[in-house]
């Protein structure tokens, strides 16, 4: 099984259609951005067969997430404080 650590200040897209995080790391130009990603491809899931996921380590103020409503809105961005979810 594959353990990416948590993060501590950032944000987690979720629900990602398989093979779709690559190109949404383009889109929302993440390769600019002096942060820390990790994408997950073709994870397993109960509700989706397989999901890819990106996680960032940044201040989700610095992005403009708005073009996720236009890939894909069944993508989930899950915002991480301290460590923790604090809002989905």
């Amino acid at each position: 099984m594959l353990n990416v650590g948590k993060i501590e200040e950032g944000f987690v897209l979720d629900h990602i259609k398989a093979g779709q995080s690559l190109d949404i790391y383009h889109k929302l130009n993440l390769d600019k951005l002096d942060c820390t990603v990790a994408i997950i491809k073709n994870a397993k899931s109960n509700k989706m067969g397989k999901k890819d996921l990106l996680k960032v380590e940044c201040d989700v103020e610095m992005l403009d997430l708005d073009v996720l409503g236009f890939i894909d809105h069944s993508i989930t961005v899950n915002v991480i404080k301290g460590g923790e979810i604090i809002e989905k």
